[in-house]
């Protein structure tokens, strides 16, 4: 099926979904008829999901329409998917019957559908390569040997790229969007709680900034510590990526007691010399700073201890962050009780109970 084809198949399949199935639609029979409910609502959703990667995703299938999507992106983050319907593809499972591998196209699918519903910044370009000699070529041209490929691209150059469909790959996608494109979950950006430096100068400013009262924390600003992630842009390596969501947990939930900034150590002279005169030769590398001066560093990618670190820096010195009240522990009476009557509730629901 040629992706021409599968756009109109998608379309056609959740106009007729949405006319046989309505939205709000109501099921009072059998259990069957429940369960054939919940499938058909399943489907809706998933094509109207399809419905929204295709509007966001322009088809490509010629290098000369690869370089013109790319100048017309500016600043934007570009997403290359580079697929093939013989395996999955977005908006769809495998057309092969291997289980996990129908499960990982289904997870890849919901998060590229968000991707697209979220991220209003990033620009998404599809080459298909199936029926498409032309696109086959530039395919391999691309490198692209194995489907899908996502690869991103900022101001005309490949800075990254992930292969395949296997478990873990909806979030390794999201994190690669994040990373590159400031795109978070819920329309969130990272920019909004990470300030960009490519510069000596740039460094310097950031650590003169003193945080207002945030999150119920006012610290002095001789007391605040400021952390600056160390990273690189072109093939960042997996650990880059994958701790860069914490950091903005950790900046949004310690603001007014903690800053943060990250350097692209290898986007230009400016901030290559900014990452050698900082001795930073490994990445993620994190670099804390007090009162102006270093104080510590970490290089890994844990979260945990990562997390930890900035943790007992700042109890050290006094400042207590806000922690999460521990959970009340439920006596084994209570916890059967509400079991009972979760089985009872899907059993009247026609559901099989997992308690």
């Amino acid at each position: 099926m040629s992706s021409c084809t599968a756009r109109a198949v998608f379309a056609a399949n959740a106009r007729a979904l949405t006319r046989q199935y309505p939205r709000g639609a109501r099921s009072t029979t059998t259990r069957g008829a429940r369960t054939i409910r919940a499938a058909s609502e399943g489907d809706i959703r998933r094509a109207q999901e399809t419905k929204q990667v295709l509007e966001r995703t322009t088809e490509i299938s010629s290098a000369s329409e690869l370089d013109a999507a790319l100048a017309l992106a500016g600043d934007n983050l570009v997403m290359l998917a580079i697929e093939s319907d013989e395996e999955c593809f977005a908006g769809e499972t495998a057309w092969s019957g291997d289980d996990a591998k129908m499960y990982s196209c289904k997870q890849l699918s919901a998060s590229l559908a968000r991707i697209a519903r979220e991220a209003n910044d990033v620009t998404f370009l599809k080459l298909e390569v199936v029926g498409n000699e032309s696109a086959r070529t530039l395919a391999k041209d691309l490198g692209a040997h194995a489907f899908p490929t996502y690869q991103y691209y900022k101001h005309g150059e490949l800075v990254w790229e992930h292969v395949g469909a296997g478990a873990g790959s909806h979030e390794k996608i999201a994190e690669g969007v994040l990373f590159y494109g400031d795109s978070g979950a819920g329309g969130m950006k990272a920019s909004e709680y990470i300030t960009e430096v490519a510069s000596a100068g740039e460094l310097e400013d950031f650590l003169a900034l003193c945080a207002p009262e945030q999150n119920g924390l006012s610290v002095p600003c001789e007391k605040q510590l400021a952390i600056l992630d160390v990273s690189v842009e072109k093939n960042a390596p997996v650990g880059c990526l994958h701790i860069f969501p914490a950091i903005i947990s950790l900046a949004k939930n310690t603001a007014g007691a903690t800053r943060w900034a990250r350097l692209l150590g290898d986007t230009s002279a400016e901030s290559k010399a900014l990452m050698q005169s900082l001795n930073v030769t490994e990445v993620p590398t994190f670099v804390f700073y007090a009162d102006g001066k270093e104080v510590q560093r970490y290089t890994g990618a844990d979260r945990l201890v990562l997390m930890n670190k900035v943790l007992e820096f700042q109890k050290s010195n006094g400042v207590r962050l806000p922690e999460r009240a521990p959970r009340k522990r439920m006596s084994t009476a209570e916890a059967k009780e509400i079991a009972r009557a979760a089985r009872e509730r899907d059993r009247a629901a026609g559901r099989r109970s997992g308690w």
